[in-house]
């Protein structure tokens, strides 16, 4: 089951919270080598606020096996504040009906193409669900360009909000790559094409979760 956690809970769930952010570092810093900000392994941004939900897929053992952070774009935007020139414009980049998703991790124990896809399918369709219920509309990212088609499997209504662009001093240098920003809508059939693409019978997010929610009702739900 994927645990579902405001920021402002954050002090409650401090085991919790470093056990993500240390694995944030060694996917985002170690592995994949982007300059961030860290201190003693953890990795910590500005966008870890009260008003962020994380999303954390943590196994019978204990092992963190995926994360996704999402954040209301009116106060919190990577692509806003740092990558506006993904967008062609045409729509804007913040709005209270769209929130943003960034630091997803899929981290299984045994990787596989097969347990990789179920982690994926297990976090986007706990975000997904969440997102609906909330009366989200779209949940916006940045992604590596290449992964586009992966994005469209798992939610056939992705679109690009504009054109691919090197980062970190592109694909050959260390850490660099091509980026897009990308947004997904939040609709019925994407909650069930997540499902469909994991083969996940029933929902991720904890019971609890929906008598919980305490972030703002934006589209009344039946």
């Amino acid at each position: 089951m994927v645990q579902v956690i405001e920021g402002k809970d954050r002090a409650r769930h401090a085991d919790l919270f470093e056990k993500l952010f240390r694995a944030r570092y060694e996917t985002f810093v170690v592995n994949r080598r982007w300059s961030l900000p860290a201190r003693n392994g953890l990795e910590i941004d500005q966008y870890d606020t009260d008003q962020a939900v994380y999303f954390i897929d943590i196994d019978k053992t204990g092992h963190l096996q995926g994360a996704l952070r999402l954040t209301p774009t009116v106060t919190a935007s990577l692509t806003a504040d740092y990558y506006p020139h993904l967008s062609d414009g045409v729509v804007p980049l913040r709005d209270p009906l769209i929130y943003e998703g960034t630091r997803y991790m899929a981290c299984s124990r045994e990787k596989t193409p097969g347990n990789n896809r179920r982690v994926k399918a297990r976090i986007i369709s706990a975000a997904t669900e969440w997102a609906w219920n909330v009366g989200i509309g779209h949940v916006q990212t940045i992604i590596d360009a290449p992964l586009l088609r992966s994005f469209k499997k798992v939610n056939s209504q992705t679109f690009a909000l504009g054109s691919a662009h090197p980062y970190g001093g592109g694909k050959g240098a260390p850490g660099g790559g091509t980026c897009m920003a990308i947004r997904l809508p939040v609709t019925e059939r994407a909650v069930r094409e997540v499902k469909a693409y994991g083969g996940l019978e029933t929902s991720m997010l904890p019971e609890s979760c929906f008598n919980e929610l305490t972030q703002p009702q934006l589209r009344n739900v039946a």
